[in-house]
């Protein structure tokens, strides 16, 4: 997995961020949004957002 690359191209939010979110506790889509804002613009994102949630917890 890059770090670096981009999954939410909105906001500009990397695999990095969203494995950082939940390192800090984030667990679920909602709480991962809060801490970075990922998926919350159009959504196209959101189902690489929760896929990388899985595989991060």
């Amino acid at each position: 997995m890059d770090p670096d690359k981009v999954v939410c191209t909105c906001l500009n939010i990397t695999n990095g961020m969203i494995k950082e979110a939940v390192e800090n506790g984030a667990k679920t889509l909602e709480e991962v949004q809060e801490l970075t804002g990922a998926g919350t613009v159009c959504g196209v994102c959101l189902d690489d957002i929760q896929h990388l949630i899985d595989e991060f917890s």
